[in-house]
This record gives structure tokens, C-alpha cells and sequence, in this order.
């Protein structure tokens, strides 16, 4: 039997609609919850929505969820409700609603924290242009030698970690400093 702490109280509204009041968890006894800061790299507020909500989903179904993870359900799951399940819960919760969408955002989120990695004091242009040659150097040096590896080799820099991620993540990679740019463009307020 849950405990109360751990249910979500709901109310039948007249229109048949459901509203969640409240809800709260607690950290299984012992563990300690994963906090969202040890998922980011420095400057991860410049993160998108999407690399966000990816990330919520993350300690979800790690079981390592935090007060506003819960929030994030619960509007999900009423904005679910409140359409009659016309919605894929998917699109309530902001995620992406199919596998290539799915793979798109995680090779992009891989690349945002490589475009991150790098020298922050010089324009985000040439950032993006200092991106694009990483990228082709990881794409040349190695990833034929990585590619059928489950997990990055020990002693791997972030940056090369980053790369592999994007790689393993979607079949194409964008190579050229302008589409790195725009995948990167909400990063560069950092």
C-alpha cells in the first residue's frame, strides 16, 4: 500500500475532467536523490526545454525524482487529462513523440554540450566553427575505431564523450559550422 506522501490526490470536476491537486515522493530510504546539477555542464541554464524535459524523463525512470519532476508529471498527466487522452502523453509531458525525434533531440543535446565545451570566451560563431572542425576530427580520427563500442573508452576527454554520444545517437551528424550554429542557438548567451 503507498503511502500517503506518495499518491496524488485528484478531484472529478463536473465537466468529467480531472484535476491533480497534489503530489509528493519521497527518496526510497537510504538513497539519495540525483540531483538535475550533476546531469549539466557548466552554463546548462542556457539548456533548451527539450534537453530539460529529456532530462526529467531521465531521473524518472531512474527512479531519482525530484519536487519538480513531480510538478512536470502532474501537468503533463492533467494536460493529458483534460483532453480525454486525445493527446499522446508524449506531447503533454514535451517530449518527443517518435524514435527519429527521440534520437534527433539526443544527438542534438550531445552536441549543445559539446558546443558548451568549448572556449566560452570567443563568439559564438566561431565557437560553432571551432565545433564543426571537432566534429570532422572525431569523425575521421575516431569513430570508425568507436563505433561499435557500447561505452566511451576510459580517459576520454568530455569533449570527445560528448561527440561520441551525438554520433552513437542519430546516423548523420551535422558537419558544417552554420547547422551547428543553429542547433546551438539558444546556447549562445554563454
Amino acid at each position: 500500500m503507498a503511502d500517503k506522501s506518495s499518491q496524488a490526490a485528484i478531484e472529478q470536476r463536473p465537466s468529467g475532467d480531472i484535476e491533480v491537486l497534489e503530489t509528493s515522493a519521497k527518496a526510497p530510504q537510504g538513497e539519495r536523490p540525483i540531483s538535475s546539477s550533476s546531469f549539466r555542464p557548466p552554463g546548462a541554464d542556457a539548456w533548451s526545454e527539450l534537453d530539460t524535459e529529456l532530462l526529467r524523463a531521465q531521473r524518472v525512470a531512474n527512479d531519482s525524482v525530484e519536487p519538480e519532476d513531480l510538478d512536470w508529471l502532474c501537468r503533463g498527466f492533467s494536460a493529458f487529462l483534460a483532453c480525454g487522452g486525445r493527446l499522446p502523453l508524449e506531447r503533454c509531458l514535451r517530449l518527443p513523440t517518435n524514435e527519429r525525434a527521440l534520437r534527433r533531440a539526443r544527438r542534438d543535446h550531445w552536441l549543445r554540450r559539446a558546443w558548451m565545451l568549448l572556449d566560452g570566451t570567443t563568439s559564438s560563431w566561431r565557437r560553432s566553427e571551432m565545433l564543426a572542425a571537432e566534429v570532422h576530427r572525431f569523425q575521421v580520427a575516431k569513430w570508425a575505431r568507436w563505433s561499435s563500442l557500447d561505452h566511451i573508452p576510459a580517459g576520454a576527454s568530455a569533449l570527445d564523450e560528448a561527440l561520441f554520444e551525438a554520433f552513437r545517437s542519430h546516423e548523420r551528424v551535422p558537419g558544417t559550422a552554420m547547422q551547428l550554429h543553429n542547433i546551438a542557438g539558444h546556447c549562445r548567451g554563454s
